[in-house]
């Protein structure tokens, strides 16, 4: 899976999560200014996602009593 940066036509920009085949899995919900703008927010959510998978991956923090 990789990000590609789209162009909406009107100046603006979002984000799109596409699979092997190019068939997009996700879609940003917002729109970006800028295409730096529209980067670092799928970045963002990339680390958002990892973070998410490693703290569900992880077992217990603390002790049993």
């Amino acid at each position: 899976m990789h990000f590609e940066i789209r162009s909406t036509g009107r100046h603006l920009w979002t984000w799109v999560l596409l699979d092997e085949t190019r068939m997009p899995v996700l879609e940003s919900d917002r729109t970006f200014a800028s295409q730096m703008q529209a980067s670092a927010a799928a970045l963002a959510f990339v680390r958002l996602v990892s973070r998410a998978g490693r703290s569900l991956t992880a077992g217990p923090t603390g002790g049993l009593i």
